[in-house]
């Protein structure tokens, strides 16, 4: 009877260490407890939808298959802003794992890069949403300074602001993504800076607020989307990275990256817009990989 009640005692502290999650599955939507598998929390954004994520959880889920590390994904459980997401990946007790977000040095001293840009570039590569009456006001602008004429919308806690402002270009910013939109809309700023890899998708998500893609300028600046993982996990960004070369090696990456990304650079067409390149004073390009080119997209 000891034995037996001691075996029992044994099975409820392994399903308490172990408990059933209501998550997003790495690979087969099979049970935490069942599979034992180190969990990788990611923070669930507060916006109502993310531009990135269908795309980026394909290359996160695939690269870790590509790992052979029996990890499953698991969103946080409460919406975070990005700088929340930063802050609980840095912390010691933090209750997320990993994000992906634009790198900065900053950034990346106080995290772990996974320095495989999974945008190829694209974030850095950015169009004009506009509103329906607006869609010609960047019919003649050629040059920085008359972009400067016109006021750009962020989130405050975006690194593109302070890269605009670097450049000499006026700005309004939101404390959240989602108010931008309205103001927008609302002529509280003209232009509303997104990447090729966003933009597209934000406006297929909002039909109802008549808004349209500037057909005329495209900016540009040195920029990447990198996975970061916390400091308190160095085996996992490890096994990551490892999981991301060999999609790339393999061919993986780059059939996801066309499938989720070809149609919109056809009809972005950079090629046939005036491009404004822009400084990007929070990045050392000697991180970057750039002697990587098969990482990085080329108009």
């Amino acid at each position: 009877m000891k034995l037996l009640r001691l075996l029992t005692l044994l099975w409820m502290t392994v399903g308490c260490l172990y408990p059933a999650h209501a998550s997003d599955v790495a690979s087969n939507s099979s049970n935490v407890s069942s599979n034992a598998g180190k969990l990788i929390r990611y923070p669930r954004l507060s916006a109502q939808f993310d531009p990135h994520s269908d795309y980026v959880l394909e290359l996160l889920r695939q690269a870790i298959k590509a790992s052979g590390q029996p990890y499953q994904l698991q969103a946080s459980e409460a919406p975070m802003q990005q700088a929340r997401g930063i802050y609980e990946l840095s912390s010691a007790r933090g209750n997320v794992d990993i994000l992906w977000t634009m790198t900065t040095d900053e950034r990346e001293a106080q995290l772990i890069p996974i320095r495989i840009p999974i945008d190829k570039g694209l974030i850095g590569w950015r169009i004009a949403l506009l509103t329906e009456a607006n869609t010609n006001i960047f019919k003649n602008v050629k040059n920085l300074k008359d972009l400067a004429a016109f006021t750009a919308g962020q989130e405050l806690d975006w690194p593109d602001g302070p890269i605009l402002k670097s450049n000499g270009l006026p700005l309004k910013t939101s404390a959240s993504y989602e108010p931008l939109f309205n103001m927008l809309k609302a002529g509280r700023f003209d232009y509303f800076p997104r990447s090729v890899f966003e933009v597209q998708v934000e406006l297929d998500g909002r039909p109802g607020q008549k808004l349209v893609i500037d057909k005329h300028i495209a900016l540009y600046y040195p920029a990447a989307l990198y996975f970061f993982v916390s400091p308190r996990e160095p085996k996992m960004a490890e096994d990551i990275q490892n999981g991301l070369e060999e999609m790339i090696k393999n061919g993986s990456f780059e059939k996801i990256f066309q499938r989720y990304q070809q149609a919109t650079i056809k009809n972005i067409n950079l090629k046939s817009r005036t491009i404004i390149s822009l400084r990007n004073p929070l990045l050392n390009p000697e991180k970057m990989p750039l002697n990587r080119p098969e990482l990085w997209f080329k108009p």
